[in-house]
């Protein structure tokens, strides 16, 4: 009678699967702030074993609930909801004056444009090769 091989079995914990309501709560967290390590305390996983199963949700949580915000603002808005109207009339003000004061920062270090003889006085400072300045010779001085 012949037996039949068997399977090694398989030790140690089966492999961690997420949940959605998990992956809300990642995302939710993220939103508000919260480090890796308190989130991953929270599931009750190890920190590295949460990056690994919610990447997505660590990198992407926080752009993900706030369009939702956003969205309901502007749903909320176009109900003629007074203070969701306000509020998104602020943040159109504040990403406005952040763009422009990027947009200053931006022209303020840009380089400035040199004149003529500015620009031949570099030009002649950076001559290499055959026609370049050349090196003076170093002096050896015994202070003794």
């Amino acid at each position: 009678m012949t037996e039949k091989p068997t399977k090694p079995l398989k030790g140690g914990r089966p492999q961690y699967r997420p949940t959605i309501k998990e992956r809300v709560t990642v995302e939710q967290m993220k939103f508000c702030g919260e480090s890796d390590n308190i989130i991953a305390r929270a599931l009750g996983i190890d920190a590295d074993t949460m990056r690994k199963h919610f990447a997505e949700e660590l990198e992407n949580g926080y752009a993900n609930r706030r369009r939702e915000l956003v969205g309901y603002l502007f749903e909320a808005a176009s109900q003629k909801n007074v203070a969701a109207i306000k509020k998104l009339e602020e943040m159109g003000r504040v990403a406005s004056s952040v763009e422009a004061a990027k947009d200053r920062e931006t022209r303020s270090t840009k380089e400035e444009k040199l004149g003529k003889k500015d620009q031949r006085q570099a030009t002649a400072n950076s001559v290499s090769g055959k026609f370049a300045v050349p090196t003076p010779p170093k002096l050896v001085v015994h202070n003794k």
